[in-house]
């Protein structure tokens, strides 16, 4: 089912965090309109596991509120399917992107933006999906151990500070993948996270919550999102949450 509601767009000069202000606004109203709200400064940005995201004026950090159904299950698997429109997006804008599963956004093989995606329930019952984005503009951002990748890499900077472009960009990627799960599932996301995942026939190694980590090939998602993946001993289905899968290379 296609949400055909208005998208509204705000901006504060600071708050603590984007995605909680939505998640409240919707426990409280029932919206009439998708919801992107922009903050030039986050002081308590989060990122999946609530690692602290670190951003300011190198950072474009936005959250995106859409009023969804009363079953989560019309959108399962939403989060990859955000995380490749994202990541497609971005592509058509001569950033070579590629989409770490389930839904990092790579540059160079270092992390150019992160997507959280949360939900809450409306007065009338309704789920609400409320995604944040955090998408590295330029140098300057303090490296987090994994790499810093950021627009200035791949772009001049007169594109870079379009600001309002890659909102409007991003934000509607967002609306679009979840529009698009809910009417087809994850047939398109499936098309495209072959030709853009990163690490894709690639060895990875694999951390487990609970478990040793282990090596595993890539081989690509099933229908529901999860990600498959090869051992010495068998193939595996690896769900989001618990997982975090990293780059063999050196």
């Amino acid at each position: 089912m296609e949400n055909t509601l208005s998208i509204q767009y705000e901006c504060v000069p600071e708050t603590g965090s984007t995605n909680t202000d939505l998640l409240n606004r919707a426990k409280k109203e029932i919206l009439s309109a998708i919801v992107v709200r922009r903050a030039i400064n986050q002081t308590n940005a989060r990122g999946t596991r609530g690692r602290h995201w670190d951003g300011g004026d190198h950072c474009l950090m936005f959250s995106v509120a859409v009023p969804i159904g009363r079953d989560l299950r019309e959108i399962s698997g939403v989060t990859l399917a955000i995380g490749t429109e994202v990541a497609e997006s971005l592509r058509k804008q001569g950033v070579k992107a590629e989409v770490k599963w389930p839904n990092d956004i790579l540059l160079n093989g270092k992390k150019l933006a992160g997507i959280l995606v949360e939900t809450t329930k409306s007065p009338d019952h309704r789920f609400v999906l409320v995604v944040g984005i955090g998408l590295n503009l330029k140098d300057g951002l303090r490296d987090d151990g994994y790499g810093r990748a950021c627009l200035a890499d791949a772009l001049p900077v007169s594109d870079i500070e379009k600001t309002e472009f890659w909102l409007k960009l991003l934000s509607s990627a967002v609306v679009f993948a979840i529009n698009n799960v809910r009417s087809e599932g994850l047939k398109r996301t499936q098309a495209l996270w072959d030709t853009i995942a990163a690490y894709k026939n690639q060895t990875v190694s694999v951390l487990e919550e609970g478990c040793e980590p282990y090596d595993a090939l890539v081989l690509g998602i099933d229908e529901t999102g999860h990600l498959l993946v090869r051992t010495n001993q068998e193939i595996k289905v690896l769900q989001s949450g618990s997982i975090s899968i990293r780059s063999k290379k050196k």
